[in-house]
């Protein structure tokens, strides 16, 4: 029977139709871990370089204070 709608040309788009949606959705997913992934490592970066920043600051305020 499955082979017997792939011989007419309207059955012949649906398993074509399905296999391209699925790679569609199969790379938009996989972009979006991507992005997710580079997201939360950027965003890492930025915590552990503003901590840093506060840090000096601080060393900064304590060395210049008058005694």
């Amino acid at each position: 029977m499955f082979s017997r709608t792939l011989k007419s040309e309207r059955g012949a788009l649906y398993p074509i139709a399905i296999v391209f949606f699925l790679s569609a959705l199969v790379l938009l997913s996989h972009s979006l871990v991507l992005y997710s992934i580079h997201y939360k490592a950027y965003d890492g970066l930025e915590n552990k370089h503003r901590h840093a920043t506060i840090q000096l600051l601080k060393e900064i305020e304590e060395n210049t204070l008058p005694e």
